[in-house]
């Protein structure tokens, strides 16, 4: 495999471990009673970028020194996912030294998290001397935010993963969106962007479940102006959704539809995730 992919993969655990609202559910899901639903991936949505050949572009990065001016709660979650992304969009170029000043932002952000003093130190040093160790930086981060997500499930923080989460997966749709400079309908980019729709919709409904926090209420609202475009795709009928579970605990989704969105709703998603992105960044 591919050393830009193998990083990516790495730094986008950190985007899983967030993710999880039940700590023993691994990568892409989620669980409610005896049901398992299908989660955002936004490392899928890189890895295309990779494949692709695509080249890095700077300017779709959201300052670093903007984590400076983020005062609210519910500015550092999002801003928090935001930087999120932009580190895994700048590890899968291995540009590390701005990799670094993100993983700065990320670490002081993670200040605001309900967890221990304890957890509550820099990762950026570790990561940073063994960014070329794919698995001693896999245990670092595997380590660190697993125990991170245990105090936040502890600490009944539930709400402020999915304001995490929203925060990275806008970023990762702003950064695909604008790289792509012509609508095709086979264009791979646009079609991991549309196949992210059932996995929103699981998204938004965990989210809603948080609505006496008042930080989640405008991230519902982001969640739903890109939900109301997602809606409008077409639907091909596809095979049937399946899905098995590992005995370590790996869940693998296989099958679904085919979602397709015609030019116009390319141009109007593009529109409307930058109109969020710039609001939440901002």
């Amino acid at each position: 495999m591919d050393s830009k992919i193998l990083k990516l993969i790495i730094v986008f655990l950190f985007v899983s471990l967030l993710c999880k609202a039940e700590t023993h559910i691994q990568n892409d899901t989620i669980q409610s009673g005896e049901d398992f639903y299908l989660y955002p991936t936004p490392s899928e949505i890189f890895e295309v970028i990779d494949r692709e050949k695509l080249s890095f572009n700077k300017n779709l990065l959201n300052p670093v020194d903007n984590e400076q001016k983020y005062i609210l709660s519910k500015e550092k979650y999002l801003n928090l996912g935001v930087f999120i992304a932009d580190l895994a969009y700048c590890t899968l170029f291995s540009r590390k030294s701005i990799s670094k000043d993100y993983y700065e932002a990320i670490s002081n952000l993670c200040g605001c998290l309900l967890i221990s003093s304890d957890l509550k130190g820099c990762l950026s040093n570790e990561i940073e001397k063994n960014i070329e160790n794919v698995d001693s930086v896999y245990k670092t981060i595997n380590i660190y935010y697993n125990d991170i997500m245990q105090e936040l499930t502890a600490n009944n923080s539930n709400s402020v993963m999915f304001i995490i989460t929203t925060g990275a997966y806008i970023e990762s749709f702003y950064i695909v969106l604008n790289l792509v400079n012509e609508y095709s309908e086979e264009n791979v980019l646009l079609q991991k962007i549309a196949n992210e729709k059932y996995a929103l919709h699981n998204l938004h409904r965990f989210s809603k479940r948080f609505t006496d926090d008042p930080n989640i209420t405008d991230v519902i609202r982001y969640q739903e102006e890109v939900l109301k475009i997602f809606d409008s795709f077409v639907v091909e009928e596809g095979t049937k959704r399946s899905f098995e579970i590992s005995k370590s605990g790996k869940i693998k989704f296989t099958g679904g539809p085919k979602i397709i969105m015609n030019k116009g709703q390319f141009e109007n998603l593009k529109k409307t995730v930058e109109k969020i992105r710039n609001e939440i960044i901002n």
